[in-house]
């Protein structure tokens, strides 16, 4: 009777503790292994009942889809539009999640007074002004920006953008100065696609621009490799594993920035082992690397996904389906998170 009595008081203990500690998620299980994982989330998400829900249980890091870029932040000189920024960052904080900043400066997505603007003096007055502002407004509330997003051709030139052709090739590393500056404390990132394997022209060539900047004590904290990858084409975890150890002899972390993979709706079945294998692998290189900090999907479920709008003939490309319920892969990838071969 006794031994019964232990073995019931056992059970209730056991009961009690798995009540108590809630499922496990991907985001508990990296978060032990040193990386925040999470999602790019849009203004409506967070009005949307069932994606906050989501959010709160399952986000360590959140970044703003759309709204913190400078068009919809600042429509024309003089008005800025800090609501939307403004109610991300109170439901992070409400709910202890990272805010990361996206972006302060691209090539896309520009107010007029910006895509015309003539002169250096102009524009580097313009940009002192942008990172100022919002800086010092977030300052101590936002961890991570990224400083400028996409600055290279797919050959390693840099991109021709408003910023290269008024300021020139040191705009990059006037940025990254004045930000820091400003905010001292602040996680300071450059963001890029098709960055992430070793032996491509434009992973090189970002490598090479962070390399110089950390013998020249430019203040960098780390490179965002986006990751919008695909089933049907070449996925190669070897030169990414080769790419993040280089930055880790630099001091540089690595952001996984902004990760989903497609698949083509016509081979969905075909490739779905596939896309299995290249988000295990991800999350596999993540939690192995000490230097990769965050992993951050780009957006929450497939309902509003950016693949089918932009990518014809592409989707099923995140890990909720369009009822925010998780799909066999999230599994797969919280076993990766585990560390589970």
């Amino acid at each position: 009777m006794k031994k019964q009595l232990i073995c019931a008081a056992s059970l209730c203990a056991l009961c009690f503790c798995l009540a108590s500690c809630g499922k496990k998620t991907i985001a508990s299980a990296a978060e032990k292994k040193g990386v925040d994982f999470g999602f790019a989330v849009s203004v409506t998400d967070l009005l949307d009942a069932n994606t906050q829900k989501l959010i709160e249980g399952e986000a360590k890091i959140l970044v703003a889809e759309n709204c913190m870029k400078s068009s919809q932040l600042r429509p024309n000189k003089t008005f800025w539009n800090w609501s939307d920024p403004e109610n991300l960052v109170k439901f992070a904080e409400k709910n202890k999640i990272v805010a990361k900043w996206h972006t302060l400066f691209w090539h896309e997505m520009n107010p007029p007074f910006i895509n015309q603007m003539k002169t250096k003096e102009e524009a580097e007055a313009i940009m002192d002004e942008h990172i100022t502002t919002v800086m010092q407004k977030f300052k101590g509330r936002i961890r991570d920006y990224d400083v400028v997003n996409e600055m290279f051709n797919e050959g390693g030139s840099l991109r021709e953008t408003v910023w290269l052709k008024t300021i020139g090739s040191d705009y990059l590393e006037r940025a990254l100065r004045k930000a820091h500056e400003v905010d001292p404390d602040a996680h300071l990132f450059l963001n890029e696609y098709n960055n992430e394997a070793a032996g491509y022209p434009k992973a090189d060539a970002m490598y090479e621009l962070v390399k110089s900047f950390v013998e020249r004590g430019v203040p960098i904290y780390g490179v965002g490799m986006q990751l919008h990858l695909a089933a049907d084409l070449p996925y190669n975890e070897d030169a990414i594993r080769k790419n993040i150890r280089r930055y880790a002899d630099l001091g540089i972390k690595i952001c996984f920035s902004e990760v989903d993979v497609r698949i083509p709706l016509n081979r969905l079945e075909e490739l779905e082992p596939k896309q299995k294998e290249i988000w295990k692998s991800l999350m596999k290189l993540a939690v192995e690397e000490p230097n990769v900090e965050s992993f951050i999907v780009w957006g929450v479920s497939d309902k509003n996904s950016w693949i089918p709008a932009w990518k014809p003939g592409y989707g099923n490309a995140l890990l909720f389906d369009k009822n925010f319920k998780p799909k066999p892969v999230y599994y797969e990838l919280l076993d990766a998170a585990k560390g589970k071969k």
